[in-house]
């Protein structure tokens, strides 16, 4: 099943029977499958589909068990075969100043082998899915960082939270009214007509995994805030919530296995031990990338953020578990 092949009849019947437990009910089912045009975008269909959410729902267990069963055989195949260089793994958390690394990796890696991040999570992939690509990087968790099967050089970048925040809402709020009524953006809309203090103590739920110790929940997994101090799993709410204790110690966990964390604030220093980390050449200092300088067609001109005394209350409180975390990996590496 090559990544990217026209999708068969078999390939349809196989994709049903793993994700729904049963063969194509008629013709026309089979059809829609090859609708698909490839097998990728076939399973993407079926898994946001109600009949797999409530399958999963109902068998997650089970499912989750025979799904991990099939990738950790699949994955030791995988890596039992490998050859040449590791593949590189970028966990970009947002406005980490990202997007000028993420550039160089991609014209230090091969042609060809920066997987495309519109194609969704990696952990919505088989494992084989990643056999062509030599740099996968975007914006996801540590859950799809080590689903990537080996050899692999994972790393992430971390910035001071409160900066990190208000870099976000600045960013967010100068995106055009026609831009975010074209795309449908609505992270950006509430961004747009709020004050600082507005987003922060918005209730809207299109930000419950933006604004609550975001770089925690992204390094330990796939969390979002649920209330009372507890964190509960994005895809399966029905797991036991962690406490907020937990859910530090799993992203400490995490982030202890990379392969190198480097820091918003020195960037240029950490630049050079990252490209030996990764196993690649350092052509020297990265290009700059500077959104708040930025005037297109997407984002207005960038405005002063107002930071009340209320609003640095209320940055305290969402970041109080990112700043643990940020001060241990500060300490740890250095």
């Amino acid at each position: 099943m090559s990544d990217g092949a026209a999708i068969t009849r078999q390939e349809v019947e196989y994709a049903y029977r793993l994700l729904l437990g049963r063969p194509p009910e008629n013709e026309r089912a089979y059809e829609y499958g090859l609708g698909a045009g490839d097998l990728e975008t076939l399973r993407r269909w079926i898994m946001a589909s109600p009949e797999f959410l409530l399958r999963l729902r109902d068998d997650a267990s089970g499912a989750m068990a025979r799904w991990v069963a099939e990738q950790q055989q699949a994955r030791a195949a995988i890596e039992q075969q490998a050859e040449g260089p590791p593949r590189i793994v970028f966990l970009h958390i947002m406005k980490t100043a990202g997007n000028s690394l993420r550039r160089r990796l991609e014209a230090l890696v091969p042609p060809g082998t920066v997987r495309p991040e519109q194609l969704g999570r990696p952990a919505q992939f088989p494992v084989e899915h990643f056999a062509p690509y030599r740099l996968i990087a975007g914006h996801f968790s540590a859950v799809d960082a080590a689903h990537v099967p080996g050899p692999k050089r994972v790393f992430t970048v971390l910035r001071e939270p409160r900066e990190r925040l208000i870099s976000l809402y600045a960013y967010w709020s100068r995106h055009r009214e026609e831009v975010i009524a074209e795309r449908g953006l609505g992270q950006q809309a509430i961004a747009r007509r709020s004050t600082l203090l507005g987003f922060l103590r918005s209730k809207a739920p299109e930000l419950n995994g933006t604004l609550h110790n975001a770089m925690t929940t992204v390094l330990a997994g796939d969390f979002v805030y649920a209330g009372g101090g507890r964190y509960a799993h994005r895809h399966f709410p029905d797991q036991p919530k962690l406490s907020r204790a937990e859910l530090v110690q799993r992203a400490l966990t995490n982030l202890l296995s990379f392969d190198y964390v480097a820091f918003v604030d020195r960037l240029e220093e950490d630049r050079p031990r990252l490209m030996q980390a990764l196993g690649l050449p350092d052509p020297g200092p990265l290009p700059r990338e500077n959104t708040r300088e930025l005037v297109d067609a997407m984002l207005e001109p960038a405005r002063e953020v107002e930071v009340t005394p209320e609003a640095e209350r209320e940055l305290a409180r969402l970041t109080e578990l990112d700043r643990i975390v940020y001060r241990l990996a500060r300490q740890h590496y250095g």
